[in-house]
């Protein structure tokens, strides 16, 4: 483990540093570890390594002991790594199917992930045309102005209900912004099985997305492919929607999700 040379209070990287290789280190310790141990391992004083720790346990993802007064990892940090986890395990399986996709219709391809303000982008499989329209991968989509979003409303009864109490942001004049809208069209996109957003976060652009679903058949993320709404006009072509379904459905399936499970379970339902 590297030491941390002396602190100033104004270098807030040694602080973000320090904060992070706490973390580490109690999460590879795989027990509860004391102020004392953690300012040997780094070559510091107890009280800078105590306020780090009083942060940690503040932002949620330290638990400190009441009776040993050491620090462990909580339920906070152990959520967020498995989700980074299944992240990167949806991320392999679709790699090849996104390529595909890409090859048989020539849009870009790309696969997100729910997140509970949005959903992100994981990755994109540039199209083949010269042109290029998409999204970066890393970026946050909005709920109800995506497709990704809406798909991901349509298999999450809780944060679907939660978005509908909320006041819908209007990116452009097509944004559907009044809840008994956008709840119609949730409920068109878990009843087809795939969505679409023409004009509805920027204005030419349009994707055309369906859901992915794990071995317990919960949603996990969704492909889609994005474009002008030249190329993905708001009622897609048969050949694109079924490419695309057709497509999750194999990610689907290599994440161990079975059709004879029956349909998809919703959060909250």
């Amino acid at each position: 483990m590297p030491r941390i040379s002396g602190e100033s209070s104004g270098n807030g990287v040694q602080a973000v540093l320090l904060a992070l290789q706490t973390l580490e280190f109690i999460a590879q310790a795989q027990r509860a570890v004391g102020v004392t141990e953690l300012t040997r391992a780094f070559g510091t004083t107890k009280s800078r390594i105590y306020r780090h720790l009083q942060t940690l346990v503040s932002a949620g993802y330290l638990i400190q002991e009441t009776e040993t007064e050491r620090y462990r990892v909580s339920a906070r940090l152990m959520a967020l790594g498995q989700a980074v986890s299944e992240g990167y395990e949806l991320a392999g399986a679709a790699r090849s199917m996104m390529r595909t996709l890409r090859d048989k219709l020539g849009h870009p391809v790309v696969l997100s992930l729910p997140e509970p303000d949005g959903v992100r982008i994981l990755s994109l499989i540039p199209g083949r045309s010269n042109i290029e329209i998409g999204v970066k991968p890393g970026s946050m989509l909005e709920f109800h102005s995506s497709a990704q979003g809406k798909l991901a409303l349509a298999f999450d009864d809780v944060t679907c209900q939660r978005v509908l109490r909320t006041t819908l942001a209007q990116s452009t004049p097509d944004t559907l912004t009044d809840p008994a809208a956008l709840k119609a069209e949730i409920d068109l996109t878990r009843t087809r099985g795939w969505a679409v957003a023409p004009n509805e976060a920027l204005i030419g652009l349009n994707a055309l997305a369906a859901p992915v679903f794990d071995a317990l058949g919960a949603f996990a993320g969704s492909l889609a492919i994005v474009d002008s709404i030249q190329h993905i006009p708001a009622e897609p072509s048969p050949e694109q929607i079924g490419c695309v379904v057709e497509a999750a459905a194999r990610v689907s399936a290599d994440l161990g999700f079975r059709e004879g499970r029956g349909r998809a379970l919703r959060k909250g339902a």
